[in-house]
């Protein structure tokens, strides 16, 4: 497959992608942002059916943003209804601003419609 194909090929899977915001709680420091989301990531994102990838991303005035890229609608809000069982979720929820509520509520999905290469 030439280099054009593959471009071709991926811009040809669409994904659902996950957007959720948050800040950290005060008193909350980076390292055990980053030792909590490791665990998370490892315990329970990549378990889930439909997972592809996760990025987590750090703004400007401790504005973070949790990126996930699941296959499926359907297998991303089964891993947000399987997150409000899981005691490694509400850990890492713990180091945010608001309840597992207001953070539930935080979280958008969006299809790609198009992908540029």
């Amino acid at each position: 497959m030439t280099t054009k194909e593959t471009d071709t090929h991926a811009a040809q899977t669409k994904y659902t992608i996950e957007w959720a915001p948050f800040t950290l709680a005060t008193g909350v420091d980076e390292t055990t942002l980053l030792a909590a989301s490791d665990a998370i990531q490892r315990e329970f994102v990549s378990q889930q059916r439909g997972f592809i990838r996760r990025e987590l991303l750090k703004g400007q005035a401790n504005q973070w943003v949790d990126l996930v890229y699941w296959d499926s609608l359907s297998a991303a809000e089964e891993a947000s209804h399987n997150a409000m069982n899981s005691p490694v979720c509400h850990i890492y929820f713990a180091l945010m601003v608001g309840d597992d509520a207001d953070l539930a509520a935080a979280v958008s999905h969006f299809e790609q419609v198009q992908i540029y290469m």
